[in-house]
């Protein structure tokens, strides 16, 4: 009865000062929403960046090539489609795309330019992320049905055609094979596809009689997680195929580069943290002061309830319990708040949360709230408890 008693005179306490613990009330609502929200859509938000093509480039890749120079024995440098097959059975492989390679000259009428010529599959433009500034990518009919059709880079088109002339559609002989322009390399991290001519892997490996073997393997990691341990595992791979050339492999990854946006992520999360962290603080705060000013302004009626029999412990309790409420309170309308967040950023970002970090935040939101409620109502109480009695009664 004494806890009925208490919550009942804390609750009416909390309803005639309403206008007095609105802004105390808010304030930890909004910490308590915005922690819920950042806990439970942090991970979501972050597997999203490390998947994100445009924020990443070459991050998430891992290149497996050959340098002659570290081989022992003579070695053509090439891969093979057993490789490939492989290596997209690796966990944490997102894709894998074979290369063939050559070096032919592009000729458009009087117009000649040396260049790269790369064989591909239509996943190759995904995998190492290589964006169209006009027209479109090789795609799976080309591949599957031997189209003569090519993807060339900027440097290449500015070397054949003229400034005005609109280089789609038109036809260059590649090493004297006549192939059709279907699209522009647009913006790329690396800037050696600028001066790179993309044909299908099928129509370079039947026309072209030095484009047959795999020169480079380009694997793209799920998330910047993977790709340390994609490393081991593909070098492992293409040792235990290739066992007598292992020295030669040259197996590359780009930590640095996933360092840097980690550490761009973690300041992010950081600063939000911080963020909350004060706002929770400043609620604190804001308790602790409406609760000395409650004390101030019931005086006399914390020396009344003493003088009728009340002791320090019912008093301290009284006080302990209101300051608790308040952060409840608070916290309770955080809950409601994170969930409704939760469920807008859900839509926005279309993902899937941790429901597992999503129960665990709201019920360390309650957790909090009380441990807030005691943290900031301890002293007050305790001062509260203390009164001398007819002091109290004394006040003016």
């Amino acid at each position: 009865m004494f806890l009925a008693d208490l919550a009942n005179v804390s609750l009416r306490q909390i309803y005639r000062n309403r206008r007095r613990y609105k802004s105390v009330i808010v304030g930890i609502s909004v910490g308590i929403a915005g922690i819920i929200i950042v806990l439970t859509m942090g991970d979501s938000v972050e597997e999203n960046l490390g998947q994100n093509l445009e924020l990443l480039g070459s991050a998430t890749i891992v290149k497996a090539s050959f340098d002659y120079t570290k081989s022992k024995r003579k070695h053509g440098g090439q891969y093979f489609d057993k490789d490939v097959d492989d290596i997209k059975k690796l966990p944490g492989v997102k894709s894998a795309s074979p290369v063939v390679l050559g070096f032919p000259i592009f000729t458009y009428k009087l117009n000649r330019s040396d260049g790269r010529l790369l064989g591909v599959e239509e996943n190759f433009f995904d995998t190492v992320h290589i964006p169209m500034a006009r027209g479109r990518r090789i795609n799976f009919d080309d591949v599957a049905w031997f189209s003569s059709v090519c993807v060339v880079g900027d440097e290449i088109v500015r070397a054949l055609f003229s400034k005005d002339e609109d280089p789609l559609g038109k036809r260059i002989f590649i090493g004297g094979h006549l192939f059709r322009i279907v699209g522009v390399i647009g913006g790329v991290e690396d800037p050696s596809f600028l001066k790179t001519v993309m044909i299908p892997i099928s129509v370079a490996r039947s026309r072209f009689a030095d484009m047959y073997e795999i020169k480079n393997i380009y694997v793209r990691a799920f998330n910047w997680d993977a790709v340390a341990k994609l490393h081991q595992d593909l070098y492992e791979v293409l040792k235990a195929n290739q066992p007598g050339y292992a020295e030669s492999m040259d197996i590359r990854s780009f930590p640095e580069r996933i360092k840097t946006i980690q550490h761009a992520v973690l300041l992010v999360k950081v600063f939000l943290y911080a963020a909350l962290s004060v706002t929770m603080v400043l609620g604190g705060i804001g308790i602790m002061n409406v609760m000395l000013s409650a004390i101030r302004e019931r005086t006399k009626e914390i020396g009344l309830r003493k003088s009728v029999g009340a002791t320090e412990w019912m008093i301290l309790s009284q006080f302990l319990f209101e300051s608790v409420s308040i952060s409840l309170t608070g916290a309770l309308l955080g809950i409601l708040l994170g969930i409704v967040g939760v469920t807008v950023l859900l839509e926005v970002f279309q993902t899937s949360p941790s429901y597992g970090m999503f129960l665990m935040s709201i019920l360390g939101g309650v957790v909090f709230g009380v441990f807030l409620g005691i943290a900031s109502g301890i002293l007050p109480a305790i001062k509260a408890s203390r009164l001398d009695p007819a002091e109290s009664m004394r006040f003016e």
